[in-house]
């Protein structure tokens, strides 16, 4: 494992550690009588956010961890060696309908805001609205403008029965410039400014600390060459105010713009990593 993912990894650990000194919450999932925040136990589900809400005054501190694919065997340590995607985040309830968050990944540097709204919350569905624009920071010579990308969608989510849940998200990506390169053998090879997907995400609940999850990103219509629909498979284990999710997904890519448009391996052919989001929620009032 290299050095910055080693960083990472002693940073969870002494987030893990001091976390009982600093948060204001105690440790038991939320009483409150909102039947979305038992759909999935954190505000996302792998790539994709979830219908579940921070409480107002909520401050959920993320972690999110992609390695590379475990097609490179034991000469990578199945990925492990590879480098690794990261995403720091915050998101904080304004309101109990309402959040926002702020983030940084570590490809392309990008930095990304975000607002998720609660529209309805009832028996039959409970119905999210999902904005994130981002910006890519590495120095490439573009100008600020042609560095924006957005991606918004809504959720909609129930429970199918007491253990299961599904949620689905349609959704809109847009990037403000793109890519038209010729290879070497003459083929153009060409991006697509705007991408329409249809997330898909199921959540099993095995019991009161772990569940697991499939979340599935198809494009509908036109998309970037080469790129591929990207599949994740988690398990969910909840400690309080902590959620930790481990997961092999097909792709490296962290905010879901970019998932949705670059992302080029095949899950089927072993073209999958392994990685982790790490949760905590601290009380700010």
């Amino acid at each position: 494992m290299n050095r910055f993912s080693t960083y990472v990894l002693v940073l969870v650990c002494l987030l893990i550690g001091v976390s009982e000194a600093f948060a204001q919450m105690p440790r038991e999932r939320s009483t409150r009588s909102v039947v979305a925040e038992e759909l999935f136990w954190a505000p996302s589900i792998v790539l994709l956010p979830s219908v579940t809400q921070l409480e107002a005054g909520n401050l959920d501190f993320t972690i999110q961890h992609a390695f590379g694919p475990v097609s490179g065997g034991i000469e990578s340590l199945y990925g492990l060696d590879n480098s690794a995607n990261i995403r720091f985040g915050f998101d904080y309830g304004v309101r109990d309908w309402l959040s926002v968050g702020i983030g940084r990944s570590k490809y392309d540097k990008v930095y990304d805001a975000r607002l998720k709204a609660r529209l309805i919350s009832g028996d039959l569905a409970h119905v999210s609205l999902f904005i994130d624009g981002a910006a890519e920071t590495v120095k490439d010579g573009r100008s600020f403008e042609h560095r924006l990308s957005y991606f918004s969608g809504i959720l909609l989510a129930r429970k199918l029965s007491e253990k299961v849940s599904l949620q689905l998200m349609p959704a809109y990506s847009h990037f403000n410039l793109v890519e038209k390169n010729e290879l070497l053998n003459g083929d153009i090879e060409e991006e697509q400014n705007d991408h329409v997907v249809i997330g898909v995400a199921l959540r099993f609940e095995a019991n009161d600390r772990a569940s697991f999850l499939i979340e599935y990103l198809p494009v509908i219509g036109d998309r970037s060459d080469k790129t591929t629909d990207v599949l994740s498979v988690s398990i969910d284990l909840e400690a309080g105010g902590h959620v930790f999710q481990v997961f092999v997904t097909s792709t490296q890519w962290i905010t879901p713009q970019h998932a949705v448009s670059r992302s080029r391996d095949n899950f089927f052919d072993g073209d999958f990593g392994f990685g982790f989001n790490v949760h905590r929620v601290f009380g700010t009032r």
